[in-house]
């Protein structure tokens, strides 16, 4: 009696264990998939060239999408679906409301200083392909102002000629975290400078910065 009553409790202590030890596997791959299709809708939400500048032009603080269309010269009619799609992704986000002549005001703002960041393990085809995306996106934005600059080559100076720099550089693979360390350090300090500068003297200029640092692979490879 007593080995008969012991083999169904140990049967049960068993599948117990079991689904035990499962419940933090299938909670762990049930956070990784919601995480994978927030990364790739934002990536989505990013890879159009006008959604790009309306990033830039909410990054400056909260704003209507009425002022950031009267600063990028395009109608209202024409942000609103965008700025939901932003919106959507959790790129901008609703931080406050005015009544106005009748009409409701919507404040937004970016929702994390960092957008578009990754994860390897969330790599997928549909993210390789947004990030592609993406990336064609504000290298055109800079070829753009580019052109753009060098329109009037007579209004140029020294100082405020544009920069267009390439290098090839040979890394040891040892030393490659120690570049891209130094590299996004001396980013973040320009940065940095840019906005004490912002938050003092008024009629500062809009500069674009766009870097790529990426290991060249040869064509034909």
């Amino acid at each position: 009696m007593r080995r008969a009553g012991r083999a169904p409790a140990g049967r049960n202590a068993g599948r117990g264990e079991v689904r035990r030890g499962a419940e933090p596997s299938r909670a762990g791959g049930a956070a990784a998939a919601v995480s994978r299709r927030h990364a790739t809708q934002q990536l989505r939400a990013l890879a159009h060239p006008l959604r790009l500048r309306l990033v830039e032009a909410f990054a400056v603080g909260r704003r209507t999408t009425m002022q950031v269309a009267t600063e990028l010269g395009e109608p209202p009619t024409r942000l609103y679906h965008h700025v939901n799609a932003l919106e959507r992704a959790g790129i901008l986000k609703l931080v406050s409301t005015r009544q106005v002549r009748g009409t409701t005001e919507k404040y937004f703002e970016l929702a994390r200083k960092r957008i578009g960041g990754i994860r390897k393990e969330h790599l997928t085809p549909a993210t390789r392909a947004s990030l592609t995306g993406i990336a064609t996106t504000v290298f055109e934005e800079a070829r753009s102002e580019l052109q753009a600059a060098m329109a009037n080559p007579s209004s140029l100076t020294r100082e405020t000629s544009p920069i267009a720099l390439r290098m090839l550089l040979t890394v040891r693979p040892s030393r490659l975290p120690r570049v891209r360390k130094r590299l996004l350090a001396a980013l973040k300090a320009i940065l940095d400078e840019c906005r004490k500068d912002k938050a003092n003297p008024p009629g500062g200029e809009r500069w674009a910065l766009t870097v790529a640092f990426a290991r060249r692979v040869t064509r034909g490879n």
